[in-house]
Order: C-alpha cells, then sequence, then structure tokens
C-alpha cells in the first residue's frame, strides 16, 4: 500500500471582494490494482520495421513506463505468413519485415490462458505534390499559408491526418530576469483552413486548429486533386534575438479507419495526453487486451520561416481567417 500526502491550500481569490485563508492537509490511502491489464499497442507505417507494443497497463505512481510481459508468446503475420521476431526491447517486439503499401497485417499473443488477437492493414502513401509556402506579414499578425495538392486515390475510401508542427531554436530575451536564454523546443502549430465543402464539412471532417490537426474523410474529393491551404497562425514575439530559427513541418497520413477512430476518440476526451481529460472510451480494436492496432502511410515536407520573402497581407482574407485577425488586434506577444 503507497501512502499520498495531499496539501490543499486555498489562496485568496479576489472579484469583488478578496475571501478568506483556509489551509488544510490530508493523507489518503491509495491502492495499486490487484491486477494490470494486457496493453497491444502499435502503428504499423509503410517504409518502417514491423514492431509491436505488448505490455501491462501502468499504475499512476509507477516511475517505469515500461511494463512488459515476461511471458508472451507472439505471431505476427504479414500477408498471411508468419514473419520471424528480429529483437525484444522490454515490451517492444521487433519483426524481420519492412512494411509495404497494402500489406495486411495480424498479431496473435498467448500469455498463459489469456489470447490477444489483432488485424490491420497499411493504407497507399498519400499522394502529395505542388507544394508552396508564403509568409504574409503585417504589423500584428502574420499567417505562413503552407499549401499542397492531394491527389486522391479513386475506388477506395481514404482518411486523411494532417498536423503541423512547428521548431524554435535560438534565443531569446527573458524578459524577467534580463539575461538571454537558450530556446529550443517543438509544438504543435495552430492552423486555420477555410471553410470547404469538400475537406472542412462536418459530414467529413473532424478539425481541431487549436491542436494543430485537420483529420477528413475523402467522400468529397473521391479520385480528385484538391489543393489544401493551411493557414498557420505565426505570432511576432520581440524578445527573439537575432538570428532566431522558426522551421516548420507538415504531415500528411493516409490511416486506416480504426486510427481515425483511435485519434478522434482520445482528442474528444480533451487530448491524447492530458492529464485533465474526461474519462471515457478510447477506440480499440484488440481483442482480449486494450489498444490500437491501426496502419498508416505518411508524407512529411518542412520549410523554415527565414527562407520566404514576406508578402503583404491581401485586402481580402477567408472569413475564418479575418475573424481570427480581428480578434488578435493588439495582442503580439512582447510588444
Amino acid at each position: 500500500m503507497r501512502k499520498i500526502g495531499l496539501i490543499l491550500r486555498i489562496v485568496p481569490v479576489v472579484v469583488l471582494v478578496t475571501v478568506g485563508l483556509a489551509s488544510c492537509e490530508k493523507t489518503i490511502d491509495v491502492e495499486p490494482p490487484a491486477e494490470r491489464e494486457l496493453v497491444l499497442n502499435a502503428v504499423p507505417a509503410a517504409g518502417r520495421q514491423a514492431f509491436v507494443y505488448f505490455g501491462y497497463t501502468r499504475f499512476f505512481l509507477d516511475t517505469d513506463n515500461d511494463q512488459p510481459v515476461g511471458d508472451a508468446e507472439m505471431t505476427f503475420r504479414v500477408n498471411g505468413v508468419a514473419r520471424n521476431l528480429d529483437s525484444v526491447r522490454r515490451s517492444k517486439y521487433f519483426f524481420d519485415h519492412v512494411l509495404q503499401e497494402d500489406d495486411t497485417l495480424s498479431v496473435d499473443v498467448r500469455v498463459g490462458e489469456k489470447r490477444v488477437h489483432a488485424e490491420t492493414y497499411v493504407p497507399k502513401y498519400p499522394a502529395v505534390s505542388n507544394v508552396s509556402n508564403i509568409y504574409m506579414a503585417s504589423s500584428t499578425f502574420n499567417f505562413v499559408v503552407s499549401s499542397f495538392d492531394l491527389s486522391d486515390h479513386s475506388g477506395r475510401s481514404e482518411y486523411y491526418n494532417v498536423t503541423v508542427t512547428e521548431r524554435d531554436s535560438g534565443a531569446r530575451r527573458n524578459e524577467w530576469t534580463g539575461k538571454i536564454d537558450t530556446v529550443d523546443t517543438v509544438h504543435s502549430a495552430m492552423f486555420l483552413v477555410p471553410l470547404s465543402e469538400e475537406i472542412t464539412s462536418s459530414e467529413v471532417a473532424s478539425y481541431s486548429p487549436m491542436g494543430g490537426r485537420l483529420m477528413f474523410l475523402d467522400r468529397n474529393i473521391e479520385g480528385q486533386t484538391y489543393k489544401v491551404p493551411l493557414w498557420i497562425v505565426y505570432l511576432k514575439d520581440t524578445t527573439e534575438v537575432a538570428p532566431f530559427k522558426h522551421e516548420f513541418k507538415v504531415e500528411i497520413e493516409s490511416v486506416t479507419p480504426a486510427r481515425f477512430r483511435y485519434i478522434l476518440s482520445a482528442s474528444s476526451q480533451g487530448g491524447l495526453t492530458s492529464f485533465f481529460a474526461e474519462q471515457g472510451r478510447v477506440y480499440s480494436n484488440v481483442e482480449g487486451a486494450l489498444g490500437v492496432f491501426a496502419g498508416s502511410a505518411k508524407r512529411e515536407y518542412s520549410f523554415s520561416l527565414d527562407t520566404i520573402l514576406p508578402t503583404p497581407m491581401p485586402s481580402t482574407l477567408p472569413a475564418e481567417v479575418e475573424m481570427m485577425r480581428i480578434g488578435s488586434e493588439g495582442g503580439v506577444k512582447g510588444e
């Protein structure tokens, strides 16, 4: 049994009046679960070695995220043919096969009397071409418009997942201490996509600009080529010390329906890793265990902001972009 000491302090809150101070301390007994559940997770990706994560669920007080299963017997099949186990690194099982488009996959695990089974396939790579990047600058609010052509594969249902991340590296002036801090961070970049029947209507899309993600089905672009415009939000930061580098990475992923549903169910609860997310059911396609076994094929491209010449903001902007620009007036970081 483990004990946790919780110190609860109610600090002064100013609304119209100031409330008083109170302090209390309470020790609560927390029992670890009597039995851990099995977890099988894998996103088999085209062009990468096949591997499966298989372990036990982790108690939130455990210091080790990796909870391997010592007596697991695993069989991994590609197109119906069993593949040899290449190596095992605690809870990660690697197999002697580099995954290809349209591979069909299955995994079977035996742990004593328990049986675990899951199936998936590897989608085709998304057909991406004609990438262009434009930096639109104004006195307060800026966008990097990154566009690409997506040529949908005809005759099959396609599910797409688009994400944008930004890497900031260099030095910033610390406004509290006056010192210069070295910076090298990677984070999701917020972006907008103008509303369209093709990819952002509620019929086909799950759109989360705050989370830097766009997911959509090909229902309205079946077999067509469609230009996807990503209006990436970029706020000026006057604390940056030149030369400061902003690098963006755009990932376009073809996913199986299972991966689409998993991301959708997880993000609907406040994020994939949020400690404060409301508890709920996350989609799983694994029999006999928790987790998801879902294929992926990804294309990506990167660009650096300092390689793009700025152009003036056009007089007419998409409605969603104009609303954000108006709402941001006067909100430039560091000014």
